[in-house]
């Protein structure tokens, strides 16, 4: 096979570089490819819509403690320099009197004696932290801080390239799912709309004879149940990205907890249509029902848990349902919860937890549509 030509090949090496930029994931691991050496182990750690941490992408480590690692605010270097908004580090890791040491068990694990630690930024916007840590004693230099500020700036640049392809995408698959919805709904619905008149037409017709009266009716039944059918895939292909991603996370949050508890619980959604709520809304919304099944989880004591989803004016209400043991009367609002009302606070939000005078508790929260 005879050689590429070079353009070909370069155009191929293009091609293959916007496809990773289009990919968080794939994006984040060149920034931290750029960073880690030999003897170095990088991170980033992205930020829910609580402004919660946790590591999401990691090379150069050794054992699987920093794998997924939560790091509450203000946790270490990390912790303190999403919350600082500027880049930090630390010589002497375990020693530093200008950090918590929650983690010097992990830090000690893989062998870190000294850490770097930069924000990422965009737009004003925090999306997380990127933190480069060596295994060797020394001390960090000008151009080693320099070069990992250039390096986090190009991730968070990556980063929001890669949301604003994922948010191109997700309109044109909704685009295309509406024009499909109004295909379906030209063609098969207006067959299964004859199909059903026709075969009631005939069962007028057919009153003397009551065998194929009954046939003809239970045809008609079961045009009229693909009708219905039809109906609800209709609606469903009109749903916004937005709205399907509720409901399919919300479910999705439903199952994960069942599966891992062994407690069944349902999602119910109250409303005709599922509702609709911007990206970052939703985000901080799922955020919170995930503290309140941990709860649940933690303290209930419960056979089965409903979720539900229920529109009222501009309000959107999501409740959790236990059939626990309730509410300790002197209960008092733990961290997690204080976060959840904190981050739906700044939203206009709203959430409280009561004690259900049949039983269990129910964890409500309202946040403006």
């Amino acid at each position: 096979m005879p050689d590429r030509p070079q353009p070909l090949l370069q155009l191929g090496e293009q091609y293959t570089e916007l496809l990773a930029a289009l990919d968080r994931s794939a994006a984040l691991r060149r920034a931290l490819a750029l960073l880690a050496g030999g003897s170095e182990v990088a991170w980033v750690a992205g930020s829910d819509p609580m402004e919660e941490l946790s590591i999401e992408q990691l090379i150069g480590h050794r054992t699987g403690v920093l794998r997924a690692l939560q790091v509450p605010p203000g946790g270490g270097l990390t912790g303190k320099v999403h919350q600082s908004g500027r880049a930090e580090w630390v010589d002497d890791y375990l020693a530093s009197p200008e950090i918590t040491h929650v983690f010097d068990r992990h830090m000690s694990t893989e062998g870190i004696r000294r850490l770097l630690a930069v924000p990422l930024i965009r737009n004003g916007e925090s999306l997380g932290v990127l933190a480069v840590g060596s295994r060797r004693y020394g001390a960090f230099g000008d151009r080693e801080v320099e070069h990992a500020c250039e390096v986090a700036a190009q991730a968070a640049l990556a980063m929001s390239i890669a949301e604003r392809a994922r948010l191109t995408r997700e309109i044109a698959v909704h685009e295309e799912r509406r024009r499909l919805a109004a295909d379906l709904h030209d063609s098969v619905g207006a067959l299964l709309f004859a199909i059903g008149s026709g075969v009631a037409d005939l069962a007028d017709a057919a009153s003397a004879d009551p065998e194929l009266r009954a046939r003809l009716d239970r045809l008609q039944h079961q045009a009229a149940d693909a009708t219905t059918a039809l109906r609800e895939s209709l609606r469903t292909l009109r749903y916004s990205p937005a709205t399907l991603a509720l409901g399919v996370a919300l479910r999705a949050d439903c199952a994960a907890f069942a599966d891992r508890t062994g407690i069944p619980a349902e999602l119910v959604i109250l409303d005709e249509d599922p509702p609709e709520l911007p990206a970052s809304r939703s985000d901080v919304l799922l955020a919170a029902v995930r503290e309140a099944l941990l709860n649940v989880e933690k303290h209930a004591h419960a056979s089965a848990v409903t979720v539900s989803v229920r529109r009222s004016g501009p309000l959107l209400n999501v409740a959790v349902h236990d059939d626990g043991i309730g509410l300790d009367p002197d209960h008092r609002p733990g961290l997690g919860l204080t976060n959840v009302a904190e981050a739906l606070g700044r939203l206009g939000g709203s959430v409280r937890v009561v004690s259900d005078p049949d039983g269990g508790a129910v964890w409500r929260a309202q946040l403006p549509c």
